[in-house]
């Protein structure tokens, strides 16, 4: 996920078309919905587990394991339908070959950004959350 982060301001590289810019934004999409699924499953069962063996910090570790599973319906309710729009833009601008200078296309770029970056602090805040109790 925070490869998106760093990665995304990359991809908006002066010069690049837009065709080969919706092509790694698709790739890094695909990516991560292989990837990450089951890390973040695996993350929040293991918050889960604490939660339930460790009563005295069951609501430290649930909050962690709730930041940590929420990824998947933010991904899902809000993340989606952005990514969906500047893949299926550049696919329409695919022929024509235009730069990304499209000033919509900037638009959903930057939203794609900002909404990676609130992706990635929800993990964040859950892996600190069961740091900070697993060190206490």
């Amino acid at each position: 996920m925070a490869l998106s982060v760093i990665a995304m301001p990359a991809i908006k590289a002066p010069k690049v078309t837009l065709p080969d810019t919706a092509m790694r934004v698709r790739t890094l999409a695909l990516t991560g919905r292989r990837v990450m699924p089951p890390i973040v499953v695996l993350s929040s069962a293991g918050f889960g587990f604490l939660a339930w063996k460790v009563p005295s910090a069951r609501m430290a570790y649930s909050i962690a394991a709730a930041c940590t599973i929420g990824v998947v319906p933010f991904t899902i309710l809000v993340l989606l339908k952005p990514l969906s729009a500047l893949i299926s833009k550049a696919e329409v601008a695919e022929p024509k070959g235009r730069g990304v200078e499209d000033e919509n296309w900037e638009k959903l770029l930057n939203k794609l950004i900002l909404l990676n970056g609130v992706r990635v602090l929800m993990l964040l805040a859950g892996s600190l959350v069961g740091l900070h109790t697993a060190l206490k």
